[in-house]
């Protein structure tokens, strides 16, 4: 989640969660994750028109109420709940509409109330059941009070608004606004909102801090929506509708892995990844380059490099010290030996470490290199899109064109999607050709035969990119 505390969104915190929306309220802004529908999200669809179902949506302030009243208005519209109940389940199963429901049908609602801590529905028409008259003696401070002056949760327990109000004030204080549980002794049944709402009402500040904590858990507490990670944070969140390895595009213009929050990475994994994000950005590579090519000292253990000459190598310390076995000597030496020193020949797993430590080096500047060329270039190229739209603008503005120019910002946007794509191709190599990670999986013929596929793809895809990007014309 961005930054620290809670998310603020001022613009909710007084609305009411059960708000009922009209045909006419601003719709969620769809995206489809196939670039052939405005998959990166930076054109607008056209009004009324949805051709396929929508990969993930964007969610702001505006829209975070509605979008929440639809799923808890959908699960009290299949069981035939209250509201509140069906939202404490959802706030429960982390907003997992299937599986509430499946646990409902399958397990049935005693376990899934039980679970939740919900109190099942009483039926007010029972006998002892019907309401108390006079005072009633409530059970935390022991004082008797008009039954006016009280109040009882689902669970069926009375007490007093007085010792009600300080009970949830304080559970509310303490970050506990989505499970506020009974006062009674071993109870554990959540509150009614109804009852929470009726007796802070006269403590707005509490009140709506109780609203927000509930908002804010659809978001925080839904495994299918993630914070867009733009810094500094633009406020909106992503919901996907199934899948969670999509790359979406918020509003503001940030692209990201859903599942790692990470930069777009297609086609590599997110392990990949990761692991090639520590490679470029960590030390991984210069202590592979540092046992490839250096020696440390016997004497300060800094690392020494031998460009040329003979055996004896000499660190800065002033040590002398023979190069294929790293011991130290004297200084009288010949081109092929050493006064007083005698290291035989090359130790064979030392030779071993050394040779697959410049071939693993090897491996990586070859699709570092590429990687890079590619990054470098679509970074340079996004100017393309401004340079785009200014040209389109002035066309309109003159009234030499009429057409509608959309589809050409489109084949731009999918010119970048494929440059980044081809980019990060160069990663998922690495690692699934010729390393360690895949091994297992294919024997040395089957992975040269993928190899040889997968570059054959990756050369094409480089010079569909080259053609369309020299018959633009944004240049």
């Amino acid at each position: 989640m961005p930054g620290t505390g809670s998310v603020h969104m001022a613009d909710v915190v007084g609305s009411d969660v059960s708000q009922e929306y009209s045909d006419d309220s601003r719709s969620v802004e769809c995206y489809s994750s196939d670039g052939d529908e405005a998959g990166m999200g930076l054109l607008d669809a056209e009004p009324g028109v949805n051709k396929e179902k929508p990969a993930y949506r964007v969610i702001d302030a505006d829209l975070l109420v509605k979008v929440q009243a639809e799923a808890v208005q959908g699960v009290a519209s299949i069981w035939g709940c209250k509201k509140s109940v069906a939202k404490t389940l959802l706030m429960h199963y982390m907003w997992d509409k299937e599986k509430l429901l499946s646990d409902l049908a399958d397990r049935g609602p005693e376990y899934v109330y039980k679970a939740a801590g919900v109190a099942e529905p009483i039926d007010s028409t029972a006998p002892g059941m019907q309401a108390a008259t006079g005072s009633i003696s409530c059970g935390v401070c022991l004082c008797e009070y008009p039954q006016a002056q009280c109040s009882s949760n689902g669970c069926g327990h009375t007490f007093c608004n007085n010792c009600w109000r300080s009970h949830l004030s304080v559970q509310i204080q303490d970050g506990m606004a989505r499970h506020v549980s009974c006062m009674a002794f071993k109870c554990g049944v959540v509150c009614d909102e109804e009852l929470v709402l009726q007796v802070m009402q006269g403590d707005q500040p509490l009140l709506a801090k109780y609203k927000q904590s509930h908002l804010e858990s659809y978001m925080e507490d839904n495994q299918k929506v993630a914070f867009c990670p733009s810094v500094p944070w633009c406020g909106r969140a992503i919901e996907v509708d199934s899948d969670p390895y999509v790359e979406p595009e918020c509003s503001c213009g940030v692209a990201f892995c859903f599942k790692c929050s990470k930069d777009p990475h297609s086609p590599c994994t997110c392990a990949m990844w990761a692991m090639w994000d520590e490679k470029i950005n960590g030390d991984s590579e210069t202590r592979n380059w540092l046992a490839a090519n250096t020696k440390p000292c016997p004497k300060c253990s800094k690392p020494v490099e031998k460009t040329g000459g003979c055996n004896l190598v000499v660190c800065q310390c002033r040590q002398p010290f023979c190069w294929l076995c790293g011991c130290a000597t004297g200084m009288r030496h010949t081109w092929s030996q050493i006064d007083n020193h005698s290291c035989g020949r090359y130790k064979d797993e030392a030779d071993a470490r050394i040779n697959n430590a410049t071939r693993q080096h090897k491996r990586y500047m070859h699709y570092f290199e590429r990687y890079k060329q590619h990054l470098d270039s679509l970074t340079k190229e996004k100017n393309n899109r401004s340079k785009l739209a200014a040209r389109i603008a002035a066309a309109e503005h003159d009234g030499t064109e009429s057409c509608d120019f959309g589809w050409l910002v489109k084949a731009l946007d999918q010119l970048h999607m494929a440059r980044r794509v081809l980019s990060n191709s160069y990663a998922f190599a690495y690692f699934f050709f010729g390393g360690q990670l895949y091994a297992d999986e294919f024997d040395e013929d089957q992975n040269k035969i993928n190899q040889n596929l997968f570059e054959d793809s990756q050369e094409m895809l480089a010079a569909e990119v080259r053609a369309g990007l020299i018959h633009a014309p944004w240049g």
